[in-house]
């Protein structure tokens, strides 16, 4: 670009900036603020086919208060010239080139516009040399700054057109979605150049200085994320009804019987025709032929035989008592008696082996003229092997699945298979000890599509299978049924991933072992094993705590339980221990400690109206001995600390309430006492001297009394 037209360039950048800004002052509360304004109608200018831009000013009008009238103007020139005279307010999909900066305002880009070029026979953009184009618009100025070799001819009617391209007069024709219809039933073929030409954005243009203000805000609904997304499924639908109603139209002006039903035999082969789990067939080819019968209308009769030899399939394709057949690879041989479809699949040659034999050996398939080699039967790769090792004994598998079974058992050491089927299967079938080698060159390519007999219905479903290809989301299809290209990769990530999993399972496990084997230890540690309450050794674990407020401290003492020992032996006095231990279950609600043979500890939170009966239960029961109709009446001394009485710990706490027990014990009148503040101090007076004497250690001998011995 030279300094004048880059001076020109910024003028008139600078100028549009300087206008919208002026405009945006002074008008915008006209525009935005009187509510009149903004409900007010507006005039677009836009072709009555062109879905396009009724779609952007249609969403437009949903997030807005805005409303838009459309004005049909025949050909695009004409629209430009009605919105730079002011006789409509916007026009949509205009791309922005050094010419039109002084006629128009436009806003920010707001998508690209789908672009194709129309031939007879569909070739791509790079085969053209002579191009046609819509007069007036910029693919003209595009084509010839980034093609300079390619001649373009302008024309100002689709008719002429059409002429040109059938005479052979141009290559082909560079048109927008508008034309799309046309060209479609006129016959042509075509094809998406947005990634071969580059094609800038199409923006919203006004005219008129008051609109201005708002192509900002046209430009910020139309870059929405969803309503991009909505654009783009829009155009793709549009583009995939209107080929398939002119295919409809097509179908039903030909002699073609639409009452008999298309009959398509579905060929085994993974991961193209295979049975469910309910065995019926599925696949990408099946998705495939019922993608082309429900786009069409047609009837479809589908035929499924998983043990028919392929002999059979071939004869009968031959004889044409089947409309259809698929997937099958076209061939010179087999073009001779029947028409193909446009593949749908290319499938390459590889050769499998077993993971570790023979690395970077052979190159070539040629090259294995001494190693056992396996073929699937009246395959295009059995026949392809028979080619390229003449003479040579093949080990033949009726199918692939077979075929790696004997791989896997060293029946062959390699094994001709294609790159689909064969990764199909081996992620299906998690068979992880074989491997494409691919260090073997490339040696084939088949591809696979629909074969139709030589007949005039067979010629006609031929056509419309081609037609109809075009419009099928080939991607979606296979990613639905073909493994990730990574699959191994992936797989052997799962495979590790598996591995952690069942390393961290048994790291938890053993976590789980070992705090069970803690709770058991600890258990046994701090239960008494005949009656299952705590032992002393739980009750030390908690000796230096305070009672906590509103808690009860008793203790228990069975009256002549050696006697029942000694008299009745010790079964009998294991017995009453836990007779007397659901006594206490039942009757108390705390903490209940074993602590010798006849000693119990409660601490519990009771009721001060609950203790005397409580106590009651706790001083004298029955007992029964079973067999010998004897009852025995026994007693328990008990000593009872009552709550808040004092800051002691529990240690301290247990001295006094057991010298309250044995005071209850060494009074007939009493089965129990109860300690108060008072009777604590009463208790202290008695026994603290005893007490601090326990605690005072004995001092040593002095020198003179171990002399005074000593003489």
């Amino acid at each position: 670009m030279d300094a004048r037209q880059l001076n020109s360039k910024r003028y008139h950048s600078v100028r549009q900036i300087l206008m919208t800004f002026i405009f945006v002052i002074i008008l915008s509360p006209s525009v935005f603020a009187n509510g009149d304004d903004e409900s007010k109608t507006y005039l677009v200018s836009a072709h009555s086919r062109d879905f396009l831009a009724r779609f952007i000013f249609s969403t437009i009008e949903e997030q807005t208060d805005l409303h838009f009238d459309y004005v049909d103007y025949p050909s695009f020139s004409q629209r430009l010239d009605a919105i730079e005279h002011g006789n409509v307010d916007f026009v949509a999909n205009i791309t922005f080139i050094e010419s039109r900066a002084n006629r128009f305002s436009f806003s920010s880009p707001i998508n690209i516009e789908p672009t194709y070029v129309f031939s007879l026979d569909g070739r791509a953009f790079d085969e053209l040399n002579i191009i046609g184009n819509t007069m007036g618009t910029a693919f003209t100025d595009i084509i010839q700054k980034y093609y300079p070799d390619k001649r373009v001819l302008d024309f100002s009617d689709n008719q002429v057109a059409f002429d040109a391209i059938s005479s052979g007069y141009i290559d082909g024709y560079i048109g927008t979605f508008l034309q799309l219809e046309d060209f479609l039933n006129a016959g042509f073929k075509p094809q998406l150049i947005n990634d071969k030409v580059t094609i800038p954005p199409v923006s919203i243009v006004t005219n008129k200085p008051q609109n201005m203000a708002l192509l900002s805000r046209f430009s910020e609904i139309m870059s929405q994320e969803n309503v991009q997304k909505k654009m783009r499924k829009t155009v793709e639908d549009y583009i995939t009804s209107i080929a398939i109603e002119q295919l409809q139209q097509k179908l039903s002006n030909s002699n073609f019987d639409l009452t008999t039903p298309v009959s398509i035999y579905l060929n085994p082969r993974q991961p193209y025709v295979f049975s469910d789990k309910q065995g019926q067939p599925t696949g990408i080819s099946v998705d495939f032929a019922k993608e082309v019968c429900e786009l069409n209308g047609l009837r479809c009769q589908f035929l499924y035989q998983p043990e028919e030899p392929w002999k059979t399939t071939f004869l009968k394709l031959k004889l044409g008592d089947r409309d259809v057949t698929t997937p099958i690879a076209s061939s010179k041989n087999r073009t001779n008696i029947a028409y193909f479809s446009h593949p749908y699949a290319f499938i390459d040659g590889v050769i499998a082996k077993r993971i570790g034999f023979k690395q970077e050996v052979y190159k070539h398939i040629s090259e294995l003229f001494a190693e056992s080699i396996g073929v699937v039967e009246d395959d295009i790769f059995a026949e392809v092997t028979e080619r390229l090792l003449p003479n040579k004994a093949l080990t033949y598998y009726p199918d692939t699945q077979s075929m790696m079974k004997g791989l896997i058992n060293n029946e062959i050491n390699y094994a001709v298979t294609n790159h689909v089927t064969l990764n199909k299967l081996l992620f299906d079938e998690n068979i992880s000890n074989v491997i494409e080698d691919k260090y073997f060159r490339p040696f084939y390519r088949s591809e696979l599509g629909f074969a139709f007999p030589k007949t005039e219905r067979g010629e006609t479903l031929s056509q419309l299978f081609n037609r109809t290809l075009d419009f099928i989301d080939s991607d979606a299809i296979n990613k639905r049924y073909l493994p990730p290209a990574n699959w191994r990769e992936l797989h052997e990530k799962e495979q590790e991933r598996q591995r952690l999993d069942v390393i961290i399972g048994l790291l938890v496990l053993l976590v789980l072992v070992c705090v069970f084997f803690w709770f058991v230890t600890h258990h046994r540690a701090n239960r008494d094993a005949l009656t299952k309450l705590k032992n002393r050794h739980a009750l030390n674990r908690i000796r230096k705590q305070t009672l906590g407020k509103g808690n009860y401290l008793i203790y228990i003492d069975l009256n002549k339980f050696k006697h029942i020992n000694d008299t009745y032996g010790h079964n009998v006095g294991d017995h009453v221990l836990r007779c007397y231990t659901k006594r206490l279950n039942q009757t108390m609600k705390g903490d209940i400690y074993r602590i010798g043979g006849d000693e119990f500890v409660i601490i519990s939170h009771l009721s001060g109206k609950r203790l005397d009966d409580i106590l009651l239960r706790l001083t004298s029961f029955d007992f029964v001995l079973r067999g010998k109709n004897i009852t025995l009446s026994l007693s328990a001394s008990v000593g009872v600390f009552l709550p808040d009485t004092s800051s002691l710990s529990i240690k301290q706490l247990l001295i006094y309430t057991d010298f309250a027990m044995y005071e209850a014990k060494n009074d007939a009148t009493k089965r129990s006492v109860v300690v108060d503040k008072q009777k604590l101090n009463e208790l202290i007076a008695i026994h603290e001297p005893m007490l601090r004497s326990r605690r005072t250690p004995t001092p040593p001998p002095t020198q003179d009394a171990n002399a005074s011995q000593h003489s």
